[in-house]
């Protein structure tokens, strides 16, 4: 052994062990181990194989100087072979015995190192790469749009957050298994379509997002509208498209944060209406975002503070053309400032705080009936509002009932207004609602009747009281074809509604025309601004007083 140079032999394999530790990241331990090894052994290269496609070569040493031995060792985990080779100034056979064991310690740091490589690797493959889809995870997607916000060109780019539409119809059809492969064929071709230049991530469920240049939006939004996708081996193919919102980057956006919050908003947008291919999530529809939750964030301290207030629309009949009843009304004034319904009913209706204004509406209503009974006005009966969401809460007919009754309202007086679409929701339940207002008294209506799809089951099966007309049959006089069809439906919708023996009433009467052709065709109540518009609970009284 007195040919080697010990403090050549030293400083080699601290090389190798500082470029080893930047490839490995090697901890304490086999760093240890490795640095007494360099005192003994003079290695000038190491080198790792791992036979996969490609195969991969890790040189962790190599001073480019020719040795004379070579000492290889090969295993496999997972499947693929590795090679560890390491070359030596001596031939192996020169070596002591009691040295040559060096080679095989080496060989076993290697043999671990790898091991953890690959799972490191593999880890790493799951964390980045969907198990089901094979696209990336929501986590790679955030950080490749912190690298495009890093690089500068995030503008360059639209982002969209989608979801897979029918979903559940096509397990039924074909089973979870099937419907999963079609999924991943789906998205797959899309992260195809859009190839190096963007990226399509899996974000939980159907929902996924996707980034992508601005250029490529006409072809991407084609894609996502419908694709037919046929798995091998199959004859037929299955249509898959997305419910999709897209979101070209703007300056405005600021952050990866800003921009996963921002493309979750434009898909929220986008299941909103189903019926369109997809949503142009634009400045408009953030502003829109913004005043939502602008409203939510306010509405707990306006409910405290009574800003809601009723105002009450009168109703008439025509037949000696005097007050009859009236409809409450929601108008909100805040920081003195009426904010319309289109603004905060929706976004009641959508977080599910439109049932506690409901009940707040429907308690100073009856607030308003006891003072005017007590106060010798002649009360009329006034209809409130009833969301679809208070279907589904199984004590709803208790609630209302404890509310009015709480002001000692005679039931009579209370109206309960339902819209035809809560036919959308469980049917059994709205007819249990109904028969049960009906039982203890409260008269019941059917809201912008004919607008839904079930009107007739509706009137035929469900014991309303009151059938209100939508505006949209009532004829505006303007002598088109389109106006001649409303008389004709209007005419109709009265006759069945009179042959049910129910009362119908018309909304949106505007005209004096309008009233007379009312009258002519048997509907005798109406409401509309050529009466009144809705007016504040002290101008209504006012009415009242003239009863």
């Amino acid at each position: 052994m007195a040919a080697f140079n010990v403090l050549e032999y030293m400083q080699t394999i601290e090389s190798i062990l500082r470029i080893t530790e930047q490839a490995w990241l090697l901890d304490e331990e086999f760093l240890n181990i490795l640095d007494r090894l360099n005192k003994v052994l003079g290695i000038l290269k190491t080198e790792v194989r791992i036979e996969d496609d490609p195969v991969e070569v890790l040189t962790l040493y190599d001073v480019k100087k020719d040795g004379a031995g070579k000492a290889e060792y090969n295993f496999e985990h997972d499947g693929r072979k590795i090679r560890c080779l390491m070359y030596t100034k001596l031939p192996k056979e020169d070596y002591p015995p009691e040295l040559l064991s060096g080679f095989n310690t080496i060989y076993e740091i290697l043999r671990l190192l790898v091991i953890r490589e690959l799972k490191r690797r593999a880890e790493e493959a799951i964390r980045m790469t969907d198990s089901v889809t094979g696209v990336s995870t929501k986590t790679v997607f955030k950080e490749y749009i912190e690298e495009l916000f890093a690089k500068g060109i995030i503008m360059n780019y639209t982002a969209c957050g989608f979801s897979l539409r029918g979903m559940a119809e096509l397990n039924r059809q074909v089973g979870n298994d099937k419907g999963n492969k079609l999924m991943a064929a789906y998205v797959s071709g899309l992260q195809t379509l859009i190839g190096d230049g963007g990226l399509v991530a899996r974000t939980g469920g159907i929902n996924f997002s996707a980034i992508f240049p601005k250029g490529r939006f006409e072809e991407i939004a084609v894609y996502l509208s419908g694709k037919v996708v046929t798995l091998e081996g199959d004859s037929e193919g299955k249509v898959m498209s997305a419910c999709v919102g897209f979101y070209p980057v703007s300056e405005n956006c600021t952050s990866a944060k800003e921009l996963n919050e921002t493309v979750v908003a434009a898909l929220h947008n986008a299941l909103r209406n189903p019926i369109h291919p997809f949503i142009i999530y634009d400045e408009k529809l953030q502003q829109a975002d913004r005043d939502e939750k602008y409203i939510a964030d306010i509405f707990q301290d306006a409910l405290e503070k009574e800003e809601f207030l009723v105002f009450y629309q009168p109703k008439v009949e025509l037949k000696k053309y005097r007050l009859n009843g009236a409809e409450a009304l929601c108008r909100w004034k805040h920081e003195g400032k009426m904010i319309l319904p289109y603004r905060f009913i929706p976004v009641l209706e959508n977080n599910g705080d439109i049932v506690r204004l409901d009940f707040y509406m429907l308690g100073h209503v009856c607030r308003d009936l006891k003072r005017w009974i007590e106060e010798g006005l002649k009360a009329v009966p006034v209809s409130v509002n009833l969301s679809r969401c208070h279907l589904g809460d199984p004590d709803l007919l208790s609630h209302i009932t404890e509310i009015v009754d709480g002001y000692g309202v005679p039931h009579e007086l209370i109206e309960i207004e339902l819209t035809e679409t809560t036919t959308d929701v469980d049917y059994q339940e709205l007819k249990n609602l109904v028969t049960g207002l009906r039982e203890r008294g409260f008269a019941t209506s059917v809201d912008d009747f004919g607008v839904g799809y079930s009107s007739m089951n509706l009137l035929h099966e469900l014991p309303w009281s009151i059938i209100k007309i939508d505006r949209s049959f009532i004829p505006v006089g303007d002598g088109s074809t389109e106006d001649e069809k409303r008389k004709v439906l209007l005419k109709s919708i009265i006759e069945m509604v009179n042959s049910l023996d129910l009362k119908s009433i018309a909304e949106g009467v505007e005209t004096a025309e309008q009233v007379i052709l009312l009258k002519e065709n048997g509907c005798y109540y109406v409401q509309g601004y050529y009466f009144d518009k809705p007016m504040p609970v002290e101008d209504f009284e006012t009415r009242l007083a003239q009863l």
